[in-house]
């Protein structure tokens, strides 16, 4: 794998990383009642992210990154089917 791809791998990662953080505090301030799913979409996003690292390292192919890719969106949709997620996690308007 060429630097530039694992250069991409681990901004992606780090994006990932970031993303996470900036929920932390957001999911301190919900009832506890509404805050599970919403640490479920964030564990399933750091496991995205240390798979993007795993690909900067060499350890796992392109191939399964997208697949592993693909068994978190499926997760993360599924998550949004519980009734109440979507209000915790989306923005009113």
């Amino acid at each position: 794998m060429g630097v530039g791809r694992r250069q991409v791998a681990a901004r992606e990662a780090a994006f990932l990383d970031e993303l996470v953080d900036a929920q932390l505090e957001f999911i301190g301030q919900l009832p506890m009642h509404r805050r599970e799913e919403l640490a479920e979409a964030l564990a399933l996003l750091v496991m995205l992210a240390q798979d993007h690292r795993y690909r900067a390292q060499g350890w796992i192919s392109r191939r399964e990154l997208r697949h592993r890719i693909g068994r978190a969106l499926a997760g993360l949709d599924a998550l949004l089917q519980v009734p109440g997620t979507a209000a915790a996690v989306l923005p009113r308007r």
